[in-house]
């Protein structure tokens, strides 16, 4: 090709076609340069295709992250959902006209949810990657979920580490009665016992301080659930359509 190109030129200044030549001139260097354009052009294709493969496969990952989370979401918050219940029944017989001391205890002992679940995790270990590495190519829109995501996860845990201490702290210190269906079982005759032989007032101030934090940890925890439940949600999808998944 380039030989065939050479005899072209040395035709055309050999028969002193010099206007001609020049035009000759001007389309090779279009053709070359149209060439190197198809090449960068191909290239970049290329690369894109490479950068898709590798963001597809985080993507992947990140959706079947977000899927193991909002189940767990799911069943934290329907938990919290059934606390905020016991607590409105609780508050109702406690406020009832035939209410009294012992109601308290009754209430306290078989009906206030004492349990905590304090190993609550997320799967995040794809997102952080993700966070942490700007060179899979992600539209800003969808780089700004992840960083929504993350910042509730981490006010979540905080969040939920110190109002578990502080419940914790105060069930400890407020509470010398052996619950039903707890920890350790020292048997009914035992629990009875104690039950029956607690000063009343005691009682029933224990129970309003330490009913008052669980409730207030149920409230906090039910609203940072939904909210990362959502922000997950809308992440999900996200991904979901720019991989073309749906």
């Amino acid at each position: 090709m380039i030989k065939f190109f050479r005899r072209i030129r040395q035709r055309l200044l050999s028969e002193n076609k010099f206007s001609q030549y020049l035009l000759y001139a001007i389309g090779e260097i279009i053709l070359v340069v149209i060439g190197i354009l198809i090449a960068l052009q191909f290239n970049n294709w290329n690369e894109n295709q490479k950068n898709n493969t590798i963001r597809r496969s985080y993507s992947l990952s990140l959706i079947s992250d977000l899927q193991k989370d909002n189940i767990a979401l799911n069943s934290l918050i329907s938990q919290l959902q059934t606390d905020s219940l016991n607590f409105v029944d609780i508050e109702n017989k406690i406020k009832a006209s035939n209410s009294n001391l012992d109601t308290i205890a009754e209430v306290f002992r078989y009906q206030f949810p004492a349990f905590i679940r304090s190993d609550y995790s997320f799967n995040n270990t794809t997102l952080i990657n993700l966070i942490g590495d700007n060179t899979v190519s992600y539209p800003p829109e969808i780089r700004q979920s992840m960083a929504e995501v993350i910042k509730y996860q981490n006010d979540f845990d905080k969040t939920n580490t110190n109002l578990i201490y502080e419940y914790f702290s105060i069930l400890n210190e407020n509470s010398q009665y052996p619950m039903e269906n707890y920890f350790f079982d020292s048997g009914k005759a035992v629990r009875d016992k104690i039950w029956e032989n607690a000063d009343p007032l005691q009682l029933a101030a224990d129970f309003e301080r330490v009913a008052d934090w669980k409730m207030a940890y149920t409230m906090v925890i039910l609203q940072f659930a939904r909210g990362i439940l959502k922000s997950n949600t809308t992440l999900k999808s996200d991904l979901e359509q720019l991989e073309d998944l749906k």
